[in-house]
């Protein structure tokens, strides 16, 4: 019972322990995947900076369906929350770089895909932002006023819970400028606080905008100065900017010919500009083609990864069941050996007591045949009794019928182990199987002496007869037979 227990406590912490590795190798799929997603979602935030728009796209579409694809039912807790926050924000950069590119329309479906899955990671300032692009593509696209000052109202409340006032002024900047043009006081007071007491220098171009606007170039020409980038990131935009804005100021002061040949030089490196960014675009199809074809041989391979884990699985489990099939078998097979065993005892116990009866009777008549040898040796005419008869005349102890009585009641116990012996070994005469009979329920020389009425030098010839037709190689035919009627079904 305690062996039973034993393997039956290995069988369920193998079993444990697969399934443990499956989880196991489930997991790291799910790791590595939300990582290199991740890794495209930082290349895609990065190219956004540079503006490299297109680029952008590529890296952060490539984000989106890594995570779009993760099964949530293999995730844990952690694992989830991790997906929905990178899903969030790469949605939302998504509609920030399709913005930069014009598709108000497409930023916008992207801005309200991330606003649920914002909302349960709580990033207010995400969030803020999101609904003030809303807000701001909804008027570029020529949507109600009542709309995007709704959409303005919701991303000043996310603000506020941010508690961010960076984020609040800009909001009213972009407020003023597309709810209330003629507000130009109160926007000009937000764009500059923006600039000079938090470093926002992107709205100097703002400021300077206005200005001109009001025909106060000197203003205008102090703040334009003032349009410097705090981030290399931004260089790129800021000197674009700058020189549009000299333009318009040295227009506004009478140098038109400066400002001509200054817009035309912005003009000239604007289309060396696109010339580049259709290049740049051609190389990212052709390399989104090699990356998506990539792709395919990385799902096909994922695939055949998932096919071979399954059949390991599978082959591991049958592999279980045979081990508890070969378990049940040798069990059986043991408690059939525990029986054959008993039996063949209960046996030799019978057959001890015969024996003891036949050496009893012997010593009677040995005992009776030499008192009646020393009578005549005295001179007395005494014959021998008919039914008595010396030691080497006497008949068998044991007959044929009482022998065959014996092989059969033995065959009988050991389910028919002695008719296989006949079978496989033809060459064993009547002598040998008494022989073997008489060695299976375990006499010894003596006994079968006696109850075969011969010498032990008979009973060895007999043995190496026995020895000689099973197999010469045997080196104890005694314990050969024992074995062999006993392990007949293991």
């Amino acid at each position: 019972m305690k062996n039973k227990v034993v393997r039956g406590l290995f069988f369920l912490f193998l079993g444990a322990f697969l399934c443990g590795q499956g989880c196991r190798s489930s997991v790291s799929d799910a790791e590595k995947t939300l990582n290199e997603a991740e890794q495209y979602y930082l290349q895609g935030t990065s190219s956004n900076h540079n503006s490299e728009y297109e680029t952008s796209i590529y890296y952060l579409k490539q984000s989106e369906q890594l995570l779009s694809d993760l099964d949530a039912s293999h995730l844990s807790a952690e694992q989830a929350a991790q997906r929905d926050r990178l899903l969030g924000l790469t949605w939302f950069h998504l509609g920030n770089t399709s913005e930069s590119e014009m598709l108000y329309d497409i930023a916008r479906d992207y801005y309200r895909h991330a606003i649920p899955l914002l909302l349960q990671t709580d990033n207010y300032v995400y969030l803020a932002c999101a609904y003030r692009d809303i807000a701001r593509t909804t008027s570029l696209t020529g949507g109600e006023r009542d709309s995007v000052l709704f959409f303005f109202d919701q991303a000043s409340g996310y603000a506020s819970l941010a508690q961010s006032d960076v984020l609040q002024l800009d909001i009213e900047a972009y407020r003023y400028q597309l709810c209330f043009p003629d507000s130009i006081e109160k926007r000009l007071q937000v764009c500059r606080l923006l600039a000079e007491e938090y470093g926002a220098h992107a709205r100097y171009s703002e400021i300077v905008e206005m200005h001109l606007a009001r025909h106060t170039t000197d203003s205008a020409s102090y703040y334009l100065q003032r349009l410097q980038p705090t981030d290399s990131s931004y260089t790129y935009w800021f000197e674009q900017t700058y020189t549009y804005w000299h333009s318009r100021l040295l227009y506004a002061q009478g140098h038109r010919d400066s400002a001509y040949a200054e817009l035309l030089d912005l003009y000239d490196r604007k289309i060396e500009e696109l010339q580049r960014d259709a290049g740049a675009r051609t190389y990212a199809l052709s390399l989104h083609y090699d990356v998506a074809r990539e792709q395919q041989l990385a799902a096909e391979a994922q695939r055949e990864r998932q096919y071979q884990r399954t059949v390991s699985v599978i082959l591991v489990l049958l592999l279980i069941v045979l081990m508890a099939l070969f378990a049940v078998l040798w069990y059986i097979a043991r408690l059939r050996r525990r029986e054959q065993s008993a039996r063949l005892r209960s046996l030799q116990n019978k057959y001890k007591q015969q024996l003891e009866l036949a050496l009893e009777r012997l010593k009677q008549k040995v005992s009776l045949t030499r008192e009646i040898e020393l009578q005549r040796l005295r001179g007395d005419e005494v014959e021998f009794p008919k039914w008595l008869k010396t030691y080497r005349d006497e008949q068998l102890t044991m007959n044929k019928e009482s022998l065959d009585a014996l092989i059969q009641s033995v065959d009988q116990s050991l389910d028919g182990a002695v008719s296989r012996l006949r079978r496989e070994y033809p060459q064993l005469t009547e002598s040998d199987m008494q022989f073997a009979i008489l060695t299976i329920i375990g006499a010894s020389d003596s006994d079968m002496g006696i109850l075969l009425n011969v010498q032990k030098q008979t009973i060895y010839h007999r043995r190496q007869i026995v020895r000689k037709h099973i197999n010469t190689e045997i080196e104890d035919i005694d314990q050969w037979l024992r074995d062999y009627v006993l392990s007949s079904y293991q």
